[in-house]
């Protein structure tokens, strides 16, 4: 699917949810004095469903160009790993076992990242 037609697709989802949403909540309003309390309660329960969907769907959408490339994520990895050398070899006499260890296996686990990034390529 082209990148227009899924944000199309996207703010389709994202209409129809905010027009359900609407007419549910004008709904509860309206006759908030009569009906069953149950399937109030019940459509209430929906409508913080459809709210989480709603934000989600924003999220999605405002957040796709956000998308980084593979080199500018092996870029980043290699930087962070550089950085985080740098700290680990500055600190090392000052940092508790568990936080050097902790720090250690992220270096590890970025080390395997870019080797498999370069590899790949």
């Amino acid at each position: 699917m082209e990148d227009f037609e899924k944000k199309d697709q996207q703010l389709k989802n994202l209409e129809n949810l905010v027009e359900r949403h609407t007419r549910t909540q004008r709904h509860l309003e309206q006759y908030s004095e009569i009906g069953d309390p149950e399937n109030k309660e019940n459509a209430r329960k929906i409508q913080q469903i459809r709210e989480k969907q709603i934000a989600e769907l924003e999220s999605k959408i405002k957040d796709e160009n956000k998308f980084i490339s593979p080199e500018e994520h092996l870029q980043n990895l290699k930087e962070n790993y550089e950085n985080t050398q740098g700290y680990i070899e500055k600190n090392r006499d000052s940092m508790d076992e568990q936080m050097l260890k902790n720090l250690q296996e992220k270096q590890q686990h970025r080390e395997e990242q870019i080797n498999f990034l370069e590899n790949e390529e």
